[in-house]
């Protein structure tokens, strides 16, 4: 049990990094020229990987002449990640890499499960990576990440890789989070609530669709 002290530490180590937002460039995205719109949200690195198959079934059906109709590149689909592990689905290669991502994960997912904990020492890429690249690439899809859960997730690395008996600072937790964001795959932009951002989309016309 922690201690109020304790309690009051660790809100200050994972509490949210200050970014410079670029509120003109999120309604540059938003206002791209779709005939239709849909947004998609994520809350967990799992719900994250069923929303980039949403996206994708989305776009086919207004690709699909027997479908609406729309034709190629008729509907803007966004996804945010505002909550959870969901943001680390957002993250290149490198990260994976030099970061013991898998580890979060499975701590996450299968808490106190050994086979599931072993695995998540192997997992070095992004495997999802390709697929999220591919959606911006070839259908212009839009993601945005919770600056909230992406400082919690910034902490969470912090604690994974600072030698134990050594305290974590908040220097070093901020530093990951830049370098978080610096990793964001192509069409990734950080707001500053990923609540915020959901509420703001739809108000441009995007429909919701649950994740």
């Amino acid at each position: 049990m922690l201690t109020p002290a304790q309690v009051a530490e660790l809100r200050r180590l994972a509490a949210k990094v200050p970014f410079h937002f670029d509120l003109a460039g999120f309604n540059a995205v938003l206002s791209r020229p779709f005939d239709h719109r849909q947004v998609v949200a994520a809350t967990t690195f799992e719900s994250a990987g069923y929303a980039l198959s949403h996206i994708r079934n989305s776009i086919e059906s207004y690709a699909d002449p027997a479908g609406f109709a729309g034709g190629p590149n008729a509907l803007h689909v966004a996804c945010v990640m505002y909550a959870g592990d969901s943001p680390l689905i957002a993250l290149d290669d490198a990260m994976y890499a030099k970061y013991p991502i898998g580890v979060i994960l499975e701590k996450e997912m299968n808490p106190g499960n050994p086979v599931y904990a072993e695995r998540a020492k192997s997992m070095h890429t992004n495997l999802d990576g390709s697929f999220y690249r591919k959606l911006v690439a070839d259908h212009g899809a839009s993601f945005f990440v919770c600056n909230n859960a992406l400082s919690g997730l910034a902490y969470d690395v912090a604690r994974e890789v600072t030698p134990p008996g050594t305290a974590i600072t908040r220097e070093h937790v901020v530093a990951i989070h830049d370098e978080l964001v610096e990793h964001f795959l192509p069409g990734t932009m950080l707001v500053p609530t990923g609540v915020g951002a959901l509420n703001a989309i739809q108000e441009q016309r995007f429909t919701f669709l649950p994740g």
